[in-house]
């Protein structure tokens, strides 16, 4: 059990672990806006709040899966699981989820550098353009993986800390432009209207609560690790903040893009030349070239660019780390011959999966194993993982007691 004396619970502490949960959140998935206009803006008002309850939702599943790793003392996910599930074995049910939205997150990378490539050079991200762009980006995810793992890793944090910046003056920027007067030119100008936001309830609920929830339990395996320290106090402020930072962060970028969706769509609906991809894209870099603040458009590109790559290379190393012991590690003696296999591997089916293009991979891929995380985490943290933890609250209770 735990050492109170070594455990802290100070809010400070607490917004530390929550930092890491929205710093695997807020990356460039989240700051192209593709994910927010896939699961909450194209559905209009009601995207404000969907963000709160999905991130609440998480929340409660982050805040059981920390405390209970934290009283077995478990320091990694698959110990966690292998205790939560009713056999170990079961863990693999996690693992599946894991390998796939690693995977998905990977190719979705790989696409958004790509595309943002594209914007930013004239360039049609269509066809051979896409597979041109995309090969670049794995070219160069080669050369990072090989030579400038290291670099990467030192960079994330300015990289993170400055995409989150740039996403935030892109949302005030939003907010800020005379959308009525660029909205009523662009219709005008190319005889359109514009489009109305989607309206089906169940599906909005579905998509923007249950599914994106699910696959954003990809974050669990990180707070695991960064909770080990936390008294039951600070693992809960965690999970509170954690839940607000995300959330409101969410409802902010959802509320921008609500607004400039049905201009948007109705724009790429209507095959306006420039905005072939104006939703199912960047839609924030579309944002942002409608409004004209060039500087912003220049430090958004390079930055969403960069966080895309840094990525890539992080994942494809989770991935390398995760499998080189177990590729033939009889027959293939090197441990660096196993790690470039592995990483071929890997880049190769990134870069196949890159192709169906970002705006697929996020309602595809990610949604599909978001459904799948509903079943092997949600509901047996519901079923297994409260009422096991609440014995072991109580255990703790009578040991405390009785030392006193």
């Amino acid at each position: 059990m735990e050492n109170k004396s070594k455990l802290k619970a100070s809010w400070a502490v607490g917004f530390t672990v929550a930092s890491m949960w929205f710093g695997t959140h807020v990356g460039g998935g989240f700051a192209s806006g593709n994910q927010v206009v896939t699961y909450f803006s194209q559905y209009g008002g009601i995207s404000l709040i969907y963000p709160i309850i999905a991130m609440g939702l998480l929340a409660l599943v982050m805040y059981v899966m920390m405390d209970y790793s934290r009283l077995i003392g478990a320091t990694n996910y698959k110990d966690t699981f292998r205790s939560i599930y009713p056999a170990p074995w079961m863990e693999v049910f996690f693992e599946i989820f894991y390998i796939i939205i690693l995977l998905a997150g990977v190719a979705g990378a790989v696409a958004g550098a790509g595309e943002v490539l594209a914007n930013f050079i004239g360039v049609a991200y269509v066809g051979a353009g896409r597979i041109i762009m995309n090969l670049i980006i794995v070219v160069l995810l080669i050369v990072l993986c090989i030579f400038g793992v290291n670099l990467v890793r030192a960079a994330s944090t300015v990289l993170s800390i400055g995409i989150l910046i740039t996403t935030a003056i892109v949302v005030i920027a939003g907010f800020a432009a005379d959308f009525d007067t660029i909205c009523a030119q662009l219709l005008a100008e190319n005889n359109i209207e514009a489009a109305a936001h989607s309206s089906a309830p169940v599906k909005q609920f579905i998509m923007g609560v249950i599914n994106y929830a699910g696959f954003q339990c990809v974050s669990i395996p990180v707070l695991i690790v960064g909770c080990t320290e936390l008294s039951h106090k600070g693992v809960k402020r965690a999970s509170i903040l954690g839940w607000l930072m995300n959330g409101l962060a969410l409802c902010a970028s959802a509320a921008m893009l609500s607004r400039w969706y049905p201009l948007l769509q109705a724009l790429q609906a209507n095959g306006i030349e420039g905005f072939l991809r104006a939703t199912s894209g960047i839609p924030n870099q579309t944002v942002l070239n409608l409004i004209g603040i060039k500087w912003i458009i220049f430090i958004f590109s390079v930055l969403l660019f960069c966080a895309f790559v840094s990525t890539s290379v992080t994942l494809v190393y989770t991935m390398i780390q995760r499998f080189e012991g177990s590729f033939f590690p009889k027959s293939v003696k090197s441990e660096k011959v196993r790690s470039i296999c592995v990483g071929v591997i890997v880049i190769a089916i990134c870069f196949s999966i890159s192709l169906l293009g970002l705006g697929n991979i996020v309602k595809y891929a990610y949604g599909y194993d978001g459904y799948y995380a509903i079943l092997v985490v949600f509901i047996p943290v519901l079923i297994w993982g409260i009422p096991k933890l609440k014995k072991l609250r109580a255990l703790q209770a009578d040991t405390d007691y009785m030392k006193n």
